[in-house]
């Protein structure tokens, strides 16, 4: 099984879409995931023409989603502003966090945002972090609420102690997207070129591949948060040949 190989712009902060786009090219990756900050070339805050101007940077390359900072446990204040840039830029799919709290406030509000969203043509994804590490801990809510996705991201369930097989088998039915990074131990996540490190991530893979999926494998690499990290360019020129692109 082939899988649709993207990239976040998480990896590489306030970079020029244009560069991004050639960094993209020049690894055999086939699509991006921008993320949405103040900081960044992408956020609700642009105009149409920025949007414009950001489309004809990415000369073609697919924007797969999204990343926002919506924390459901707070509140979705903000959401029908990404939605409304995530259409202009063709981007699929919007990535919310749960946050932390009582499980039926936090189905209630994705409740709300998925009718928000409503005849948009944008999904709501929801991913494996905050109070919710794990994919037994999440799949109660995205079950709770019929429509929305799941964001895999491997270093969370490993780093909460659980098995690719058993995260697998709990996201399968609403799998979206596969976030993979690479890290020494689960308390020392400082971002290593994929496959040099701990997390188990062929094992992944496959139990992801195993249970039919089939959507985008992105490479999320922290930079922002640690300025020891290993380079961006080296971390996906790994992640590349980890998959198969290079």
């Amino acid at each position: 099984m082939t899988n649709l190989l993207g990239l976040s712009t998480l990896g590489c902060p306030g970079l020029p879409l244009a560069e991004v786009a050639t960094l993209a090219r020049r690894y055999g990756i086939g699509a991006v995931e921008l993320r949405c900050a103040p900081s960044e070339p992408v956020h609700t805050g642009i105009g149409a023409a920025d949007r414009s101007a950001a489309l004809a940077d990415l000369d073609g390359l697919p924007v797969t989603g999204l990343a926002t900072y919506i924390r459901l446990s707070e509140s979705v204040d903000g959401l029908v502003e990404h939605v409304d840039l995530a259409r202009d830029l063709g981007a699929g799919t919007l990535r919310l966090f749960p946050g932390s709290g009582p499980v039926a406030a936090i189905v209630d509000r994705l409740g709300t945002a998925v009718e928000l969203t409503k005849g948009s043509g944008v999904r709501l994804l929801v991913e494996t972090h905050d109070d919710f590490l794990t994919g037994a801990s999440l799949a109660p809510i995205l079950a709770a609420v019929p429509g929305v996705g799941a964001i895999w991201d491997a270093l969370h369930t490993w780093r909460a102690g659980e098995s690719p097989v058993d995260a697998a088998e709990a996201l399968a039915p609403w799998l979206v997207e596969l976030q993979l990074k690479d890290a020494a131990s689960p308390t020392d996540r400082r971002p290593l070129v994929p496959g040099t490190g701990a997390v188990p991530l062929a094992a992944t893979l496959a139990a992801a591949r195993d249970r039919g999926f089939s959507g985008v494998v992105v490479l999320e690499h922290e930079t922002p948060w640690y300025p020891d990290a290993e380079p961006f360019e080296a971390a996906l020129a790994g992640f590349a040949a980890l998959l198969g692109a290079r």
